[in-house]
């Protein structure tokens, strides 16, 4: 017997069914924005690397003014890992939608042909455009997750968030050891890169070196870092938790957590440009392997800030929500569009200070959101998407 009962009123059908319809799109508008953030926030984040070799690119860029160094700090503390952790958050849920709980073999099938042909994306986007691809990891780690998918959203959850705290110490554990015992991390090997004289050809190549060497050290680290996120996003949508703007309002520990990354990885960044004291006789290299390490720690609450604040933010929704529905072909022209920029002005590469490198990511992503978002008024479909459905679905 439930007391009360029956003084709640018994909605209309056709009502309780429209509720229904505006609340599902309202859940789905916040999850395409959510994604457009993370693409967009990816591009910027990845701005460095689109504009140097792997040699150069992982080092701490040349912070020459009081801007440059403002605005690498705000990067640090409130973008990086944080946009990579929210799109591994979305993937993992992309593929309950596609590919259900695992018990109806067309939509097994469904799902195994597209991470099949989003691996194909990545092969051809790492190799021809930047080496710093993830389609081809997160690919194959989605294909090693798919029997996950009939879990229940506690084990989802527990596994996720234990698989991430092994993954990362797995990932950093010779540093930690070595910093434990008074050692310190080795210095990156510095080159310096001559470009041959047709810039095109040269630029290939040695985005194709590039992207041959990182890959043996990428697949693991998606694999142990990305694979897990994908876990708690599908136990946080299968627990009805991944929209706290649409399931609960206690949900606002999603902003804590933000807070909370946000607070934790300024000292760092703030000591790496010597704006805040140093102890223990820590090199450099060393603070920078443990800005990186305390990145990975907190990427996901960051996340989870940032959901928040897209779910509670309704002209974000409406700027972002157009790129979040034309992912892959917003991934896919960040690159192109870098590539562009350096066959335009080649003597850029591996030799541009840190604001305007910031500047012209800025407006590049400016202009995807303005553009995604004439493109899908007229009712268009996404170029990259349109062949990749047409891919899997085999229609």
């Amino acid at each position: 017997m439930q007391p009360f009962a029956s003084a709640v009123p018994r909605l209309p059908a056709d009502v309780t069914k429209d509720r229904h319809k505006d609340r599902r799109q309202d859940r789905y508008v916040i999850i395409d924005a959510a994604r457009g953030l993370g693409i967009l926030g990816i591009g910027l984040c990845n701005a460095p690397g689109f504009v140097a070799p792997l040699s150069q690119a992982e080092r701490l860029p040349a912070l020459a003014s009081q801007t440059d160094q403002l605005l690498w700090v705000a990067e640090q503390t409130l973008m990086q890992g944080r946009f990579v952790a929210l799109f591994s958050l979305l993937f993992g849920l992309s593929m309950l939608w596609v590919g259900g709980d695992g018990h109806d073999p067309v939509a097994n099938a469904r799902l195994t042909r597209r991470l099949c042909w989003l691996a194909v994306f990545g092969v051809l986007h790492g190799a021809l455009l930047w080496w710093g691809d993830i389609l081809l990891p997160y690919a194959l780690t989605g294909l090693i997750l798919r029997p996950c998918r009939c879990w229940s959203a506690r084990r989802l959850l527990i596994v996720g968030v234990a698989a991430y705290a092994v993954g990362v110490g797995l990932l950093r554990i010779d540093g930690l050891v070595a910093l434990w015992n008074g050692g310190h991390i080795a210095e990156p090997l510095i080159q310096t890169l001559r470009l041959p004289p047709s810039p095109f050809l040269s630029l290939i190549k040695e985005n194709a070196t590039d992207w041959l060497t990182t890959l043996p050290q990428t697949l693991p680290s998606v694999m142990l870092t990305s694979g897990p996120l994908m876990l708690i996003g599908m136990g946080l949508w299968r627990a009805n938790r991944f929209l706290p703007r649409t399931t609960c309002p206690r949900d606002q520990w999603f902003l804590v957590g933000g807070i909370v990354a946000v607070l934790v990885s300024l000292p760092l960044a703030l000591m790496q440009i010597g704006k805040f004291p140093v102890h223990g006789g820590l090199r450099p290299t060393d603070l920078a392997f443990l800005s990186v390490t305390m990145r990975l720690l907190v990427a996901p609450l960051g996340a989870l800030g940032w959901l928040w604040i897209v779910a509670h933010t309704r002209k974000m929704q409406d700027m972002l929500a157009p790129v979040g529905r034309l992912a892959l072909t917003a991934y896919l022209s960040q690159s192109l569009l870098a590539r562009l920029c350096l066959f335009a002005a080649p003597g850029y590469y591996g030799d541009v200070t840190y604001a305007p490198l910031m500047a012209l990511a800025g407006f590049l992503v400016l202009l995807q959101a303005v553009a995604a978002r004439f493109w899908c008024s007229r009712g268009w479909a996404g170029p990259a998407e349109t062949v990749w459905r047409r891919l899997y679905r085999r229609t």
